[in-house]
């Protein structure tokens, strides 16, 4: 079949990523004396935390506390009263002699809330005497079971108190004046194991694990696609939910991206039931994409009718369709998808400065707004991958990298200002960091979330949740699996002992809705489904994981090196390119420089036999990676050329 250029160019793009990339591709370990979690030492004796006389209590005008303990746990039985308004207890021990916090670096506590209103939130506060630093968990006391080794980075705390010197611990239960929280209410908040812990003592991974192959694995592949695919409508969109009937932007662009891998096309015509799904969602993405380029938040599935728009986009969704897209085009050809991927990628590359930092934007106002969440920069930087723009993308992951990466704990933060470890952050990091070329901090990062995010929730599979701990988010206990981490084959067989018969994947192992800052249900998920068989077909959404899944440039292509005809350089170009022609040049009809997207730059045709040298001027050319394109005869040959101003 012929290839048009900017299917040439996204194939070209692939294959010559793949040449260093399959070379970091994680080797595989065996598994690991690594333990997941941790358990620290005592804050204070137990002796003195059960006893009540060395506590006092405190509440709000209306309300009211009551403590009762057992050998190693407090119970605050709360009393709200009634009325629009902020409403609280307290229960805090004043220390006779000051302790110090200053050497360590986590602080845990196992707490247990009960049923009732969810806006009833949690939290730890310490004092020096003069500043406080607090902890909260939203909704975390209506949530009736035990939660344990709530794990949180000292840093994460609101307030930077003497850490020498503190002289109170306070736990609170409260919430916020709301309208529709009028009634009185009750309740008891059960606290247990506050703990600390020096996290250089901590054991580190020494490597990354991969699954071992088998015939298992290959079924759970399989069986994760046909339920995939199984999950489509009409119209082309996957359920995310179909308890909710919603299907949600990030899923939509994920799940396209593995379909496009397992498609089959012949002449731009899909062969089998991934490719044709991949064509019928793709088609229905390209069609409902706004004229700015990107696309609402959310549809619903079975009227394919929009459900919820961002007034401020989440870069963490957006950019997967890019990523579906590009993925699709490079294996179907599909023309018809091309227009909506420019649009995006224009989109995209206005909220990009040169430094790499990266900006979002308010629709309504058209203000741009800086990106500071680790998730959202992963998702755009692997777009950009997507498109084969390896200048830009490793621009902006040393941006994100250098400004979210903690030296002291070893992790990336989910976000520029916010210290608070989730796993997105670190997996998706993980999955991009062999462009830094430093897998320590990889390696690094994953030990960290595998001891202060590891959970089993209410029950089992241990796994580990998103900020929690708790309960086991399924997704994100896949991606950590993607990524390599350490303990990955005992975690992948466990959790395949809950998956749905359809073989698709929970998405939590628990169905509390939103409480305690998360929002966990255990409904058959497209997200968690994507990254079962992201998992168990040992490949990555992100690019450099993928061993090379596009069919290679032969029908129609010409296969004879460039080099065979002419010579270009410098390479890196800045300011010209110099072009030398050999012995067999005279066949040459044209040399041109695409951009990423297909777009012809610069053209020089009707070139004399003779020719022997040729100055190409690329000024006018942004740092960036582009195609070097020569027309022999009828056929043309390709090169990815890398201009750096």
């Amino acid at each position: 079949m012929k290839l048009s250029p900017i299917r040439k160019k996204i194939l070209f793009s692939s294959l010559w990523m793949l040449c260093g990339l399959l070379c970091y591709f994680p080797k595989s370990s065996n598994a690991q004396s690594f333990n997941l979690g941790w358990e620290g030492t005592e804050l204070i004796s137990r002796s003195v935390f059960i006893d009540t006389q060395n506590w006092n209590a405190g509440f709000a005008n209306g309300d009211h506390l009551s403590v009762t303990t057992d050998s190693n746990t407090i119970h605050l039985h709360w009393q709200f009263g009634s009325g629009n308004r902020d409403k609280w207890v307290v229960y805090y021990l004043k220390l006779n002699t000051p302790i110090t916090i200053s050497d360590s670096d986590i602080i845990g506590v196992d707490v247990k809330g009960s049923v009732g209103h969810p806006n009833r939130n949690f939290s730890l506060k310490f004092e020096d005497g003069v500043q406080q630093a607090v902890f909260t968990s939203h909704g975390l006391a209506s949530l009736n079971r035990w939660v344990n080794r709530i794990s949180t980075p000292k840093k994460q705390f609101a307030g930077n108190p003497d850490w020498n010197n503190i002289k109170v611990i306070t736990f609170a239960v409260f919430s916020d004046a709301s309208s529709n929280d009028l009634q009185p209410d009750s309740g008891t908040v059960s606290i247990r194991n506050l703990k600390i812990a020096d996290i250089n003592h901590w054991q580190r991974a020494s490597g990354f694990e991969r699954l071992k192959a088998s015939n298992f694995l290959d079924s759970v592949k399989l069986q994760a696609l046909d339920g995939i695919i199984k999950r489509q409508a009409a119209n082309g969109l996957l359920y995310s939910w179909k308890e909710d009937n919603a299907s949600w932007l990030y899923g939509q662009g994920l799940a396209l991206k593995l379909l496009s891998l397992e498609g089959l096309w012949e002449n731009k015509l899909p062969v089998n039931d991934a490719a044709r799904a991949a064509e019928k969602l793709a088609r229905f993405l390209a069609g409902q994409q706004t004229q700015a380029g990107y696309w609402p938040r959310g549809w619903n599935t079975l009227e394919g009718t929009v459900r919820s728009v961002d007034e401020v986009l989440w870069m963490g969704d957006f950019p997967w369709m890019i990523t579906g897209l590009a993925s699709y085009y490079a294996k179907s050809g599909d023309d018809t998808v091309i227009p909506s991927l420019k649009k995006a990628q224009s989109f995209l590359y206005d909220l990009i400065e040169p430094s790499g930092k990266f900006y979002t934007l308010n629709t309504a106002t058209g203000e741009k707004i800086p990106v500071t969440n680790t998730e959202a920069y992963t998702a755009a930087i692997n777009s950009v991958y997507e498109l084969g723009d390896t200048v830009k993308a490793n621009t902006m992951l040393h941006y994100i990298s250098s400004s979210t990466w903690d030296n002291n704990l070893l992790y990336w933060k989910e976000a520029i200002d916010l210290p608070r470890p989730t796993l997105f952050s670190n997996t998706w990091m993980t999955m991009l960091s062999h462009h830094s070329n430093d897998s320590t901090q990889a390696i690094n990062s994953l030990s960290f979330v595998g001891k202060v995010l590891a959970t089993h929730g209410p029950g089992f599979p241990e796994g580990f949740d998103g900020i929690g701990p708790i309960a086991t988010w399924y997704e994100g206990t896949l991606t950590y699996i993607c990524a390599g981490g350490p303990n990955s084959q005992t975690l992948f067989d466990s959790l395949m002992r809950y998956r749905f018969p359809d073989g698709t994947m929970p998405s939590y192992n628990d169905n509390i809705g939103a409480k305690a800052d998360i929002w966990a249900v255990n409904w058959s998920s497209l997200d968690a489904t994507s990254w079962l068989y992201f998992a168990a077909a040992k490949r990555s959404p992100f690019v450099q994981y993928n061993s090379f899944h596009f069919p290679p440039i032969t029908t129609g292509v010409n296969q004879t090196p460039i080099a065979e005809y002419i010579s270009i350089y410098p390479v890196p170009a800045k300011e010209i390119i110099n072009i030398s022609f050999h012995k067999n040049a005279g066949k040459i009809r044209e040399i041109a420089i695409y951009n990423l997207l297909g777009k012809c730059l610069i053209r020089k045709s009707n070139l004399s036999a003779d020719t022997k040298m040729l100055v190409m001027d690329i000024s006018t050319l942004a740092s960036g990676t582009y195609i070097f394109s020569v027309k022999v005869k009828n056929q043309n040959l390709y090169q990815k050329i890398q201009v750096i101003k």
